[in-house]
């Protein structure tokens, strides 16, 4: 073991320089503690979550973000492959205090554009103050931390402590002393830290072991010079080669990415050029995309930092494939198993891919829903790829889409939700609309077979699902409904005149208004214990996978997220809302305003920056077991009241005035870096350690602004989508 370290520390100490004899004793200086503790991910709770963006060959393909004042997760070269966990500075004056700057410092945003966020960490009691500026490179995987420090006194040294995770997890790694920083790797990829100040100290360690948190703990001195630690979960730490005088200090470091290439030091570039390319090129990006009217400057900083936001949930090597979030929600809690990746929510739904591809398209970028077909129509399940054997209901996956997968197209979880299969046929729609008549041959011809197999999976085995939209309980669900029986319609209309056509449409009204037998007599109950008993229920057909949809049973079902069992009566959501929004039932349908009139009563709370809505009655996916409140949500609510406008069932100002108290909760609700998060909690209205951001988050709010521009809610598939109040 030795020996053999010893020649991995000659290797790199040759790639380097000459070594000196005295040297050998340092060179067989390994870590202790491996493999160190067990690896987590950072918070969720990000504030910056952004890429440089490119046009043609991708040069810089890196994801960056940020959380309490401090990088956190970064992902290279794929969108869903993170590459470290955090990295952040510590302060000491080695007698009486070390300062944390993740835990032991106020931590303050500035946005100072729609890509780019100052962070100023402040410490008053030992006055320092830390200033970061994060941007990534236009020509390589490199993340340049511009930072300014400032010290109010004398005898403070600064640190460096940075915890990679290569290729998507935390062990694995191995860490060493490389030219004038450190250099981890894990198989071919490799991570390479240097500063523009240098390192007087340099060591690197196993988590929880012989890290440089640990050591610092021991006396407030830095100690441990390791320089090599293998296969376990690293971390390095080197401390600033910075005056110990007060004063202001600007240096830079760097964290360079690469796989089967040598990493070079770029300490020359010229930092305020690199950065303002940075900067021009979301410029660039966003200079020909539409706006709405805004009733506020927050409104209009909020829409533009969206765009970005929405954009940068592309991946750059795989185009179209949108994820969910970068971001693992509650990561800190997120242990990992050695072989078993967590995905997070930094994976492809389709269902998250059509909202983020639709406030994309409402800002007049068709090219990203495009490429975002083409990736469906990649991960498309084909003939011979399996079945979903929900016994006694067996479903050959052909024709379907994956739950959600990796950007390779790989599953990870392999759940059956229609929504994920009747979303892909509405983004279809969505597109070809806007497009001139040989454009909309053209993409007929390239996604032809993929909507028809898509259309023809949904008429054979929905409108039941496995899952509903929030992937937890089987069975018919008024919102899955929505979005597989307007797909059929979409359908009607595309294949007009056609046997499969006229088929498709048949379908859909039957399931809409058969006699006796639609989503009314299957979903709409009659007894509930909510009010007067009468609403639509959140599923129909809980009990088993093969229940009768009878909205009024008593038979129990089980709660995804909490040991629970209740009746299909106690799970109360506003799931049937999509039933207007898609454009399948009037908005003044009596049915769904009785419904309306129970989830405002019952699961809308009324929170310091607007109103929230919970998923529904009893949901438990949240902190402490509780569900909390989802802006996404609000945005439904939003939009459903420009639907109620467009059928006289409230004058214009009445929906107005609904559309406005929604769009001013969303302003509210985003947090200092302008991020919207998937939930809220109720006494203080500020995001949860949820995802933030979620890109559905921001979608809805994008769309809420143009329903209110257009008077028209623009994802209802049947109704004009380019009329513009003047």
């Amino acid at each position: 073991m030795i020996l053999r370290n010893l020649l991995v520390s000659l290797l790199i100490v040759m790639s380097t320089g000459c070594l000196a004899s005295s040297d050998l004793v340092k060179l067989t200086r390994e870590a202790f503690g491996r493999p160190g503790l067990r690896p987590n991910w950072s918070d969720a709770k990000k504030v910056q979550a952004v890429t440089i963006y490119e046009e043609g060959e991708v040069k810089s393909p890196l994801w960056f973000t940020q959380a309490h004042g401090v990088l956190t997760e970064v992902f290279f070269p794929t969108i869903d492959k993170g590459q470290i966990k955090d990295s952040q500075f510590y302060v000491t004056d080695h007698k009486t205090f070390v300062l944390e700057e993740g835990k032991d410092f106020e931590h303050h945003v500035h946005v100072l554009s729609p890509s780019r966020v100052r962070l100023v960490n402040i410490n008053k009691s030992f006055g320092v103050t830390i200033i970061h500026e994060f941007f990534s490179l236009k020509d390589s995987p490199t993340l340049v931390d511009e930072v300014t420090i400032v010290v109010e006194r004398d005898g403070l040294d600064f640190y460096l402590l940075s915890n990679p995770a290569i290729d998507n997890t935390g062990y694995y790694d191995s860490a060493s002393i490389y030219q004038n920083g450190f250099l981890v790797s894990e198989g071919s990829t490799q991570l390479f830290i240097e500063s523009s100040v240098g390192f007087r100290k340099r060591s690197v360690g196993f988590v929880g072991s012989s890290d440089g948190h640990q050591d610092l703990a021991q006396d407030k001195r830095m100690d441990f010079d390791f320089n090599l630690a293998e296969n376990g979960n690293v971390a390095t730490f080197g401390e600033f080669n910075l005056p110990q005088v007060k004063g202001e200090y600007r240096l830079h470091v760097m964290y360079h990415f690469s796989q089967h290439k040598e990493i070079r030091s770029q300490l020359d570039i010229d930092f305020n050029k690199a950065k303002e390319a940075f900067e021009q090129s979301w410029k660039s990006y966003l200079q020909n995309k539409r706006a709405p009217k805004f009733n506020s400057k927050e409104e209009a900083d909020l829409y533009w930092r969206s765009l970005v936001i929405l954009k940068s949930h592309e991946d750059k090597l795989n185009p179209g494939a949108l994820i969910a979030s970068l971001s693992i929600p509650w990561g800190e809690k997120q242990y990992e198993t050695p072989g078993a990746k967590i995905g997070g929510y930094h994976l492809i739904w389709p269902r998250d891919l059509y909202h983020a591809a639709m406030g994309l398209i409402l800002a007049g970028d068709l090219k990203t829903p495009i490429d975002a077909l083409r990736f469906l129509k990649k991960i498309q399940y084909q003939k011979g790829d399996g079945v979903w054997d929900y016994n006694p209901r067996v479903i050959p996956k052909e024709g379907g889409f994956p739950q959600n997968t990796w950007v390779t197209g790989e599953s990870y979880w392999g759940g059956l939700q229609l929504d994920q299969i009747g979303y892909p046929i509405n983004l279809f729609w969505q597109v070809y609309r806007r497009l001139n008549e040989n454009e909309q041959k053209l993409l007929r011809a390239e996604f032809d077979t993929m909507i028809k197999k898509g259309l023809s999976f949904i008429q054979k085995y929905g409108p039941w699902s496995a899952q509903e939209r929030w992937e937890e309980n089987f069975g018919l669900s008024p919102s899955t409904f929505s979005s597989a029986t307007s797909a059929l319609l979409i359908g009607g209309e595309l294949y007009k005149g056609t046997e499969a056509g006229d088929s498709y449409y048949r379908t859909a009204q039957g399931w809409l208004t058969k006699p006796g037998d639609n989503i009314d007599t299957w979903a709409f109950t009659q007894n509930g214990p909510f009010g007067d008993g009468q609403y639509y229920l959140r599923v129909s057909g809980c009990q088993s996978y093969s229940a009768v949809w009878d909205p009024n049973s008593k038979e129990s079902c089980h709660v995804a997220n909490s040991s629970m069992r209740v009746t299909p009566q106690d799970f109360l959501d506003q799931g049937f809302l999509k039933l207007a929004l898609l454009g399948l039932k009037s908005a003044d349908d009596w049915h769904v305003l009785k419904s309306l009139e129970k989830v405002n009563q019952y699961i809308r709370v009324k929170t310091p920056n607007g109103y929230g809505w919970y998923r529904y009655s009893n949901d438990a996916y949240g902190e402490d077991g509780k569900g909390r409140l989802w802006p996404l949500l609000s945005g439904e609510q939003g939009r459903f009241a420009v639907e109620r406008y467009l059928v006289g069932n409230l004058d214009w100002n009445q929906a107005l005035s609904q559309v406005n108290q929604v769009l001013d909760s969303f302003v509210k609700f985003s947090n200092k870096g302008l991020l919207l998060p998937e939930q809220v909690f109720e006494h203080t209205g500020e995001g949860t350690g949820g995802a933030t951001p979620l890109a559905w988050t921001h979608a809805e709010f994008i769309k809420l602004l143009w329903a209110r521009e257009t008077r028209i809610n623009p994802e209802n598939p049947f109704r004009p989508f380019s009329t513009v109040v003047e």
